[in-house]
């Protein structure tokens, strides 16, 4: 997409993930989507090979843990396949040995919903030049009283990046390759996640790059039930979705991270074109303050 805004689209090959578990597990599946996502308009493909759904009262226990060996034996055919085909891929993980394992197949993106919890993920980014995007995530993405309990949850989180990206930064990551995401849905209630998406231009303000993944959550059908008054099944969440990613762009973010990309991609760029542009002194805070 040829704008100041990135459509990524995800790409799960897992047999459990809370929207589309199970339906790209097939290489041959896996590409087609991959696909017909670029042809949609899809500027980067977003390949996950652990679940991530949170724990907490609308996914139980969450999702299971799988061994580095196996995350890595889900991904690898397919992002060699997508490199091959001249694909801009990012790796969603969280360890160290699957990041590098990706990045030496062509991924140039690492995208870590643990904020940089694993060293050796940072090590493996800082190493091979990758960019990072650091997901704001609390005690495992939980959703549970204590790990919600914010005093301000748009300052609180904006802090608690701050320090992860100082982290990345003594591991060697170079300020410019390192992205921002609120991380909507991990340790956040329905109305904290409105809110941070409400409050993208604050993250924008820090001076690095901001992907906001909003898609078919489970906060959008609990924000907006059906007529009936039940929480609409992920792949009924399409206007939600698509709010977000409108209110996202308007907030100045770089990049949203969507299941259904040509609509979302339709929705992005009209809100791009009604979005004031940006002020290079506007609430602007320096990388090293961020």
């Amino acid at each position: 997409m040829s704008a100041p805004v990135e459509i990524w689209g995800v790409l799960n090959v897992t047999p459990d993930s809370f929207s589309d578990g199970g339906r790209f597990v097939a290489l041959g599946a896996a590409i087609e989507h991959a696909e017909r996502m670029r042809a949609d308009g899809a500027d980067v493909i977003d390949v996950g090979g652990a679940s991530s759904r949170p724990a907490g009262k609308t996914y139980g226990a969450g999702a299971p843990d799988i061994a580095p060996s196996e995350e890595i034996a889900r991904v690898a055919p397919v992002i060699d396949a997508l490199v091959a085909r001249g694909m801009r891929v990012s790796i969603d993980t969280a360890r160290g040995e699957v990041a590098d394992a990706a990045l030496a197949r062509g991924a140039s993106i690492v995208n870590d919903v643990t904020m940089g919890a694993d060293d050796a993920l940072l090590d493996a980014v800082a190493r091979r030049g990758a960019e990072l995007v650091l997901m704001h995530s609390r005690g495992g993405g939980r959703v549970d009283a204590t790990t919600t309990a914010y005093r301000d949850v748009v300052e609180d989180v904006l802090a608690e990046l701050r320090a992860a990206i100082a982290r990345a930064l003594s591991r060697g990551v170079r300020a410019e390759r390192i992205w921002i995401d609120p991380g909507v849905g991990f340790a956040k209630t329905p109305a904290q996640s409105a809110a941070l998406i409400g409050a993208t231009s604050r993250f924008v303000a820090s001076g690095h790059r901001v992907l906001v993944g909003a898609s078919r959550k489970s906060f959008i059908g609990q924000l907006a039930p059906d007529a009936s008054g039940a929480a609409p099944a992920p792949d009924a969440r399409l206007g939600g979705s698509l709010a977000a990613v409108t209110a996202a762009v308007l907030g100045g973010a770089h990049a949203v991270r969507v299941h259904d990309v040509a609509v979302s991609r339709q929705a992005a760029l009209v809100a791009l074109a009604m979005r004031p542009p940006r002020s290079a002194s506007r609430g602007k805070e320096t990388r090293a303050d961020a």
